[in-house]
């Protein structure tokens, strides 16, 4: 196996992928994905068949929704690649003894299969989208906490492609989108059969029985700063209005980023809050797998909602209810989920600044820790003890309440670890 790797990426990002022209078409502004195709059509000839009939699965799959796409074209791309550069054969020819070697690689890749940090797949150069030289299928993770130690001191940062691992929650994706696409194949009669299924079930990868789980939340004493900070800076500086706004509607309304955010296919406007017939108070949020739900909102979140919608009004005297729900402070249009999370985490520096000067030092290193889906955890964990779990349930976004007795309530490992202390032998 070469030591350096002879590959390229194959399929661009959503946004670009969803306007390309199905077929070897598709290549026409990749320059060098096509010369990689070609080159290996020579020993063989399957591999153009291979790209097409994958095209056709990721853009049946790129209906569904922007994070469907990208987690299955990850796990395809890979899979194409390994097949035509390591095992030098079509994906639709493999066996199962194939598969099978393919996921003890999948689990730990060779090092050159591994970059460092997440890059773009191709940079625009001269109208055609070039390859990047610094992507890689495999991306190492390094802690946030670690990351940001290293950052202020200046080092570098601790990371190696070495040893790499999938963990088993990745290797489950593996298996799941790797099924989907042979079911694909063999139901459009690319591919006789599925074997995914079979090797799944003996898989050493997959771990069943209990996990020693923690939700990751913030503290009581991390939240208390996280939203005093956020209101002084709103208070000391309006462009902060913004800040409090997401913050509060993040943590009450158990929200994922992404239910904030613009998307292709849905954008959060200020008419989605709605009031019923029993002056009861909601907002209508598009959530995974692309459900509508409508989330209840508590009277306390009022203040709030009025304290940003009345800064917007400022801003513009054609606000109203068609207005996007977090708009950018200069320019026009809604926010990223990127975006979103940049300003959550301008948020959670305020507080650890804070928090470490009043020499809460143990609390404000692990508030280091925190992302932004923390503040979903926080609000349904301290609200899961007050409200029937079918309502937790219907707020959240869970199809099954089991989803939401198995991740908030459960018991509480602190606890249970001071009770065992006191076992008797």
């Amino acid at each position: 196996m070469p030591k350096v790797f002879a590959a390229t990426p194959l399929f661009d990002a959503h946004n670009s992928f969803v306007r390309l022209p199905m077929g070897p078409a598709m290549l026409d502004n990749y320059p060098d994905s096509k010369k990689f195709i070609d080159h290996i059509a020579v020993k063989i000839p399957e591999s153009t068949q291979d790209f097409i009939f994958t095209q056709s699965f990721l853009k049946s799959y790129s209906r569904k929704s922007e994070a469907t796409y990208r987690g299955y074209r990850n796990e395809v791309e890979r899979l194409l690649l390994w097949s035509w550069t390591v095992c030098q054969k079509s994906v639709i020819t493999l066996k199962r003894p194939d598969l099978e070697v393919y996921f003890d690689f999948a689990h730990s890749p060779p090092s050159h299969w591994v970059a460092t940090a997440v890059v773009d797949r191709f940079k625009i150069i001269d109208g055609e989208a070039r390859q990047n030289k610094n992507w890689r299928p495999f991306v190492v993770k390094v802690a946030k906490l670690d990351r940001k130690n290293a950052l202020d001191k200046g080092i570098a940062i601790p990371n190696t492609t070495h040893g790499h691992c999938l963990s088993h929650d990745a290797m489950k994706i593996c298996y799941s989108a790797l099924s989907s696409f042979y079911e694909y194949l063999s139901d459009e009669g690319f591919a006789f059969g599925n074997p995914i299924p079979a090797i799944r079930k003996q898989s050493s990868f997959l771990i069943k029985g209990a996990k020693c789980k923690s939700i990751k939340r913030l503290s009581d004493l991390q939240w208390d700063y996280v939203l005093d900070c956020a209101n002084l800076a709103a208070d000391n500086d309006s462009d902060h209005e913004r800040t409090l706004f997401i913050i509060a509607m993040l943590k009450t309304l158990y929200l994922r980023v992404s239910e904030l955010s613009v998307r292709s296919n849905w954008q959060p406007i200020w008419k989605h809050f709605w009031q019923d017939s029993n002056d009861n108070n909601w907002l209508k949020v598009l959530g995974k797998g692309n459900k509508i739900r409508d989330v209840s909102v508590p009277d306390s979140l009022g203040a709030y909602i009025r304290r940003y919608e009345s800064y917007r009004q400022s801003l513009s005297p054609n606000f109203g209810i068609n207005s996007t729900l977090v708009a950018k402070n200069r320019g026009v249009g809604g926010m990223t989920s990127r975006q979103l999370r940049r300003i959550v985490q301008q948020a959670f520096d305020l507080a650890y600044d804070k928090m470490h000067s009043e020499e809460f030092i143990d609390e404000a290193l692990a508030l280091r820790e925190a992302t932004t889906h923390w503040l979903r955890h926080t609000g349904a964990s301290i609200d899961i003890a007050t409200r029937p779990l079918k309502h937790m349930a219907d707020d959240l976004g869970h199809a099954s309440m089991g989803t939401t007795d198995q991740v908030y309530i459960q018991s509480d490992m602190t606890e249970r670890a001071s009770s065992g202390k006191k076992r008797r032998v």
